[in-house]
């Protein structure tokens, strides 16, 4: 795993913290999950929309990532969700499939579609722009 383009994305704190684990990727998909807990649910009951957000942003950064080469970094610079149903805590996983559906030499665009069980919870777009790493 040292050699592990995606170790710092296993490793963050995030990660670590909402349990999200990488299901599979290629080069032009990334599927992750993350369990549907309590204490991810906001007033109403259902899991807060922000989670969801997390959940479909971090799909497409572990399909990115590796895009971006080391002596890059990537930032996020656009995404657009749009929220289709609830997701059900204490339920079937969460789990986010992006797709990719364009990479530049500069920015990239993926799709991240969040489901759980057979129901998409959400659909968006996130754009990434790939610049420098300062040393």
């Amino acid at each position: 795993m040292a050699d592990d383009p995606l170790k710092p994305l296993h490793d963050s704190p995030i990660t670590k913290w909402t349990g999200m684990r990488l299901v599979s990727r290629t080069d032009s998909r990334a599927e992750l999950e993350l369990p549907a807990r309590d204490e991810f649910t906001q007033a109403e009951g259902v899991v807060h929309g922000g989670m969801l957000a997390l959940l479909a942003d971090s799909a497409a950064v572990f399909l990115l990532w590796p895009h971006a080469g080391q002596d890059r970094r990537m930032t996020s610079i656009d995404f657009q969700l749009h929220f289709l149903r609830a997701g059900r805590p204490m339920g079937e996983p969460l789990r986010a499939v992006a797709t990719l559906l364009r990479k530049g030499s500069t920015i990239a665009v993926a799709e991240s579609e969040v489901w759980q069980g057979s129901e998409r919870v959400c659909k968006g777009t996130f754009t990434y722009l790939f610049s420098s790493r300062r040393m």
